[in-house]
């Protein structure tokens, strides 16, 4: 993968987690009632947290030329990611769909561009 592509998908990364991150709805927030108020964000962003380490190492190894570990580890992150976006979309409401759809879409499309990427590097 060349070095430009490299920097780019990091910034692009970059930029996307820390969207994700700081601009977390209030419904995630607040979900759960008194008791369990927090809980969906905190584990939310415990994931979140795992697909960033593994699109990060994923890159890495894809600026090496391993591209099967990075596959997979791109594979992987998309997974989690969209199961997380998936158990938090799914609600009675469609406010709340729309605005998880909102919150979780870019880090998936994200997602997205580094296995195409990842696809697109030659081994040599």
């Amino acid at each position: 993968m060349s070095r430009q592509k490299i920097i780019f998908l990091s910034i692009l990364l970059i930029a996307v987690t820390f969207f994700t991150y700081r601009c977390m709805p209030r419904k995630f927030e607040t979900e759960g009632g008194s008791c369990y108020q927090g809980i969906t964000a905190t584990i939310i962003r415990f994931f979140f947290k795992i697909c960033i380490v593994l699109n990060i190492i994923s890159i890495y190894f894809a600026s090496k030329f391993k591209t099967k570990n990075a596959r997979v580890l791109s594979i992987l992150s998309l997974l989690i990611w969209s199961l997380i976006s998936l158990l938090n979309s799914i609600n009675v409401t469609s406010e709340f769909f729309l605005i998880a759809i909102k919150y979780f879409a870019p880090f998936l499309i994200i997602h997205f561009i580094i296995i195409c990427a990842i696809n697109k590097t030659e081994i040599k």
